[in-house]
This record gives structure tokens, C-alpha cells and sequence, in this order.
């Protein structure tokens, strides 16, 4: 009996311990955080711009459509905690374009080294509105020690571009790669079981083949041709220089050197980078302070809520998921009521949706558009599409009143699939577990992965599948005033780039989110006087904190990094929707 309590103490004691180790473990942490985050809650500084300053734009903070206020991120191996720099891309091309008309900025600085963290069509609305700035006759110039081609389709619009050097720049084209798993799900024994509409519908062929099907490569090159292309055109147009000898560049990789660089008219001059000092002194004068974007674009932020006529923008970024869905996640339930809220105010005269998004759940997507044909019906929504508006996106886009999109914008994806596993046979080659089920009708236990599915469900699920594909292609005719017919013909699951889109009618305008917020004002007769206003996340502390727990950790800036721990978590909402029909883009295209 001694023994017994004398264990149970032991115990007791081991348990008190703990709890205090985790109570004293919890506040350190945060504390640390409160420290981190004390100057988001605060509100900070306010930089002062003064006269004679040049705005500079490094691309080091992450720019995106729909920041959170502040956002964190931390490594529990070096206990650190930082607060990441954001910007939204309304609020950097505002800076850009108030940059133009500020007697204080002389000129703008791009220094843009590594990879931007958006898409094709996000940088062309940033490089747009550079574009524009140099109609203000300040300077505009770019310097990198090395360019990628992204930091180059940005910087080649400048007036001069320079180059360490002892740097280079990448010049080789753009590229869309996929990763196939079906060898690796034949060597653990696991069976996909796929239904699917549409004949280019390839997002489920990671799992069903081991290279890309004709159907998939045909819509692949032509989308990838279709922005390279525009890519290229427009930095010819810039650098005054042949689009036809850039893609020969590109195809000889000609570019190997910064004195060929030179050569061949993609670079100005090779300086150090203390010598763009001495260049910047000339253009205008010496003493001259430097702001960058983020602060100065703190200074022009578009507001959350403001007096008269209002044109909001609505945000639709992430995956499309049922419910509410995370921060990064469109929830169809959060969205549509953020539309049901702008459909009840009066003072919002016009919508913007921005979606960018390779869409999800067909379900959440259709809850969305049913919310955006009801807006529709009393005020004008116009759909700004981003970097992606495809599948699920381009389903919520389809009611709006008009759709813009750049024409580097990846959309269409008309069509629907669903995807299961069998790993009942893996499990007892390779663990010895097996399963026994008992169910009181014949396919009770349906969407179970240890077992095949049947004839019968999946005949079942090829039903749920068409029928949700003849709904999309429904709502997408009537939203565009198509025949289904037309719609059928542009869909299949197809691809295509905001150029080819608006050729086909699936587009109205190739612009960005400042020309749709400019036709939204103009269809609700308030062009001439309106406020432009946004939605912005607001995260509390402890709502940080919980996201600080669940964080991914991210180990590089490279594009293809992201795009893996993208995947992964796509790859990872299927398996766990596993029951649902997807209406969701079969692939992303990286300008590296």
C-alpha cells in the first residue's frame, strides 16, 4: 500500500511539474509574440516623406491581393518571432500612381533582387503602373546585382536598367511542370479511383498517369506560349528592341554573360552598386532621402469604410473550401455573406470581386455565384480576375456583370472531377492491416478508402460529376448570355490565358483592378465622385498565436518552393474531400 501512494505522489508530482513547464513555456512564448506584435496593435510609426526623396521599390516585403493585417511567423528552433512585412497590390499600385503626382518623390528606385512574390498577371498590373509613372517625366530606374526573369520583366520597363558587373540575368523562357504519382501509388498498392468531366480536365492525372495526356500538353503549351509571349512583347516594347530576337535569345541561351547582356540591349550599363549612388545624384541632386514602398504606401492606403458612394472591393483569394475556411482559404460560406453584407449597404454603390483563385469545392462555388447573381440583380459587380480564376474561380465569376482580366490571367478550367483512393491493399501488403465492415445497405460504407469502388456507385459518382459539370456550364451561360452549346464547346476543363479568354467571350476587358474599379464607378454612375474602399482581415492576438502553432515552415524564396507546399496542401484537400466533386485549375504556371 506504501508503495502504491508513493507511486501516486510520484505521479501526482510529475504532472504539477509539467503543467507548470507548459504554463511558464506558453506565457514566455507569448510574451515574445506580444513584444513581436506590440507595434502592429499600436499602430507603429508614421514615416515622413520629405522633399527631394526617392521611393524605392525592393519587392522584399510579400505583396499580395488580400494581406492580413499581420500576418506572423516564427522558428521554434531559434525561438525568434517576427511580424512579416505585407502589402496589398491595390495599395502598392495606389503609392505608385500618388509617387507620379508627389512634388516630395523625384524619382522611383526598383531594386529587385530574387524572386517577387506574385504571379505573371500581379506583376503585370505592378509593372502597369510603373509604366505610367514614367509619363510624370521623373525617373525611373532599375539596378539588381543578379536578375531573375520576373525581377526583369518588372525592371525592364524602366528608363535605365543597370546590372552588377558581376552578376547576370536569366533569360530561358517560362515553363509549366507536373509532378506524376501514379508510380508511386502502383509500388504502395494504392488504386485512384477517378470520374471526371471533361476531356482536358487534367488535374487528376498526377494520380492516373505518368506523363501529361495530348489533351493536357495541347492546352499547357498554349498557355504557356500565350504569356511568354505577351511577356516578351512587352519587354520588347520597353527596351525598343525585336520580340522574335528575344525568343531567340531565349531559345540559344544567348545571355550568358553581363557584357552580352549589354550587347544584345537588355542592359544599359554594369555598375556596383555604390556607383548607382553617384547616377542617382546626377538625375537629382545630392542629399536625397529614400523611402520605401511599404511605409510610403502606408500613406495612401486604401480605406476600410468612408463617407458617400463607395465602389468595394471584395477579395476571393485561396482555395475555394465549404464553410468558413482558413485566412488563406476562400470559404464559401464567408464569402458569400461578405457579398450578402455589400448587397445590404447602401452605401457601397458597386462591387468588385477580385478572385484569385484556382477554385475547390463545386459546392462552395456555386453557394458563391448564387450570392454573386443576387448582388448582380441590385448593384453592378465587376470581377477583376488575378494571377488565377480558374475552375471554382471562374464559376463565382461567371454571374458578375463584367469580367477583366489580365492578359496573363490562367481562367476557364470549365469542368468538374472527383478523385478517390483504395488503400485497402497497401495496408496489407505493406502494414498487415485489414478491415471488415458491416453496413445496412449495400453501399453504406461508400468512400471508405480501404475498399474498390463499386460498378454500381461508380456509376453513382459519374452521375454527381455530370450533373454538377451541366450546372457550371448552366450558370456560366447564363451569366455570359451564351448557348450552353458555345459554353460546352470553350469548356471540357480547358485552360486559358485572359488574352485567349476575352478572344473566346469567357473575358470582357483585358485590364487590372484599378481599370475594374474604374468601369465598376462607371456603371453605377458615381465615376466622378466615389471612394474606393476594401475589406481587410482583422487578426487578434490570439488568433495569430493559433496561426503561429499550425504554420507551415518555409525554408527559400523560390517560387518552386512555394508551389510544392501549394501542391501539398491541395494534394491534401482532396484526399480529405475525398466525397466531393472539385472544380478545381489541374495546373500553375511560375515565371522563375
Amino acid at each position: 500500500m506504501r508503495s502504491f501512494f508513493r507511486t501516486l505522489l510520484a505521479c501526482f508530482i510529475a504532472v504539477m511539474a509539467a503543467g507548470v513547464v507548459g504554463f511558464i513555456f506558453i506565457t514566455m512564448l507569448v510574451s515574445v509574440m506580444s513584444a513581436a506584435l506590440g507595434e502592429s496593435f499600436t499602430g507603429g510609426t508614421t514615416r515622413t516623406v520629405g522633399s527631394g526623396s526617392v521611393l524605392r521599390i525592393t519587392l522584399d516585403e510579400s505583396i499580395s491581393d488580400n494581406p492580413a493585417e499581420a500576418p506572423v511567423s516564427a522558428s521554434f528552433l531559434t525561438g525568434s518571432v517576427h511580424v512579416n512585412r505585407q502589402l496589398s497590390l491595390l495599395d502598392a499600385i495606389s503609392a505608385i500612381e500618388a509617387a507620379a503626382d508627389d512634388p516630395r518623390i523625384e524619382a522611383v528606385y526598383l531594386n529587385i533582387n530574387g524572386y517577387p512574390s506574385i504571379g505573371p498577371a500581379s506583376m503585370g498590373e505592378l509593372r502597369e503602373a510603373l509604366d505610367a509613372f514614367r509619363l510624370s517625366g521623373k525617373p525611373l530606374i532599375s539596378y539588381a546585382d543578379s536578375y531573375t526573369q520576373s525581377a526583369y520583366y518588372i525592371g525592364s520597363v524602366a528608363d535605365r536598367v543597370y546590372l552588377n558587373p558581376a552578376g547576370d540575368l536569366e533569360w530561358r523562357g517560362m515553363a509549366s511542370r507536373t509532378l506524376f504519382f501514379k508510380g508511386m501509388l502502383d509500388k504502395l498498392g494504392i488504386r485512384s479511383e477517378i470520374v471526371r468531366h471533361g476531356r482536358y480536365k487534367s488535374a487528376v492525372e498526377p494520380f492516373t498517369e505518368r506523363e501529361m495526356s495530348p489533351d493536357s500538353r495541347l492546352q499547357t503549351e498554349r498557355l504557356v506560349g500565350s504569356v511568354w509571349g505577351g511577356i516578351v512583347a512587352q519587354i520588347a516594347a520597353s527596351r525598343s528592341l525585336d520580340s522574335a530576337a528575344l525568343q531567340r535569345y531565349a531559345d540559344s541561351l544567348s545571355i550568358d554573360t553581363p557584357e552580352r547582356a549589354v550587347e544584345l540591349g537588355l542592359i544599359d550599363s554594369l555598375l556596383y552598386v555604390d556607383q548607382m549612388e553617384e547616377v542617382i545624384d546626377s538625375l537629382i541632386g545630392p542629399d536625397y532621402d529614400v523611402v520605401d514602398l511599404i511605409d510610403y504606401a502606408a500613406l495612401y492606403s486604401v480605406p476600410a469604410s468612408a463617407a458617400g458612394p463607395r465602389v468595394e472591393v471584395i477579395y476571393a483569394e485561396g482555395d475555394i473550401v465549404d464553410g468558413y475556411g482558413r485566412r488563406d482559404e476562400v470559404g464559401g460560406d464567408r464569402l458569400s455573406l461578405e457579398l450578402a453584407e455589400a448587397l445590404d449597404n447602401d452605401d457601397i454603390a458597386a462591387v468588385v470581386l477580385r478572385i484569385n483563385s484556382p477554385g475547390g469545392s463545386a459546392l462552395a462555388s456555386d453557394v458563391i455565384a448564387r450570392q454573386t447573381e443576387l448582388l448582380r440583380g441590385e448593384k453592378p459587380v465587376v470581377v477583376s480576375m488575378g494571377d488565377y480564376a480558374a475552375s471554382g474561380g471562374y464559376y463565382i465569376a461567371a454571374p458578375a456583370d463584367m469580367i477583366c482580366a489580365s492578359p496573363f490571367t490562367v481562367t476557364g478550367s470549365i469542368g468538374v472531377f472527383g478523385l478517390m483512393f483504395d488503400i485497402g491493399d497497401a495496408l496489407e501488403s505493406n502494414l498487415g492491416i485489414t478491415s471488415s465492415a458491416v453496413g445496412s445497405n449495400l453501399s453504406a460504407d461508400m468512400g471508405d478508402m480501404t475498399r474498390p469502388l463499386t460498378d454500381s456507385e461508380r456509376r453513382y459518382m459519374q452521375r454527381a460529376v455530370d450533373r454538377t459539370y451541366d450546372r457550371f456550364v448552366g450558370v456560366v451561360a447564363k451569366g455570359r448570355n451564351l448557348t450552353v452549346a458555345r459554353v460546352d464547346s470553350m469548356a471540357q476543363g480547358r485552360v486559358w490565358s485572359g488574352t485567349d479568354a476575352s478572344q473566346i467571350g469567357l473575358v470582357d476587358v483585358c485590364c487590372g483592378l484599378k481599370g475594374a474599379i474604374a468601369l465598376a464607378a462607371e456603371s453605377a454612375g458615381v465615376y466622378d465622385d466615389f471612394t474606393v474602399t476594401t475589406q481587410r482581415p482583422s487578426q487578434s492576438r490570439i488568433n495569430m498565436f493559433i496561426e503561429l502553432l499550425g504554420q507551415e515552415v518555409s525554408v527559400s524564396d523560390d517560387p518552386l518552393v512555394g508551389l510544392a507546399a501549394k501542391m501539398s496542401q491541395r494534394i491534401r484537400n482532396v484526399v480529405r474531400d475525398n466525397d466531393k466533386v472539385m472544380a478545381l485549375m489541374p495546373l500553375e504556371l511560375i515565371l522563375r
